[in-house]
């Protein structure tokens, strides 16, 4: 397995991981259903967009660096940073108010 390989199963890995643990936050904060079909919106955008440039990559066989591909990585790394970064804020935002409703 190539390098390019395994890091795009990683990223892909990893992102779904964020996604899921963002929907799964949302759904807990809020029943509306705008926000969990704009958490999957980014999800499947940021997959297409991440796929189409790894076909792109492999049927050209660029003979020098491929700027467009590392500037997709960084992209989907930073939002799957976002997206996380998020879910973890809106669980705890979550577990405070189940919280206080406790009380």
């Amino acid at each position: 397995m190539d390098r390019l390989t395994l890091l795009s199963s990683v990223t892909y890995v990893l992102l779904l991981l964020s996604l899921l643990c963002c929907y799964y936050a949302v759904q807990k904060i809020t029943t509306a259903l705008r926000y969990r079909i704009f958490v999957l919106v980014i999800g499947f955008a940021s997959i297409a967009l991440l796929t189409w440039t790894l076909v792109d990559n492999k049927i050209m066989d660029y003979q020098d660096a491929n700027i467009g591909l590392g500037l997709v990585f960084f992209l989907i790394w930073a939002i799957t940073i976002v997206v996380f970064s998020l879910s973890i804020i809106l669980l705890f935002i979550s577990a405070r108010k189940n919280k206080a409703r406790l009380n």
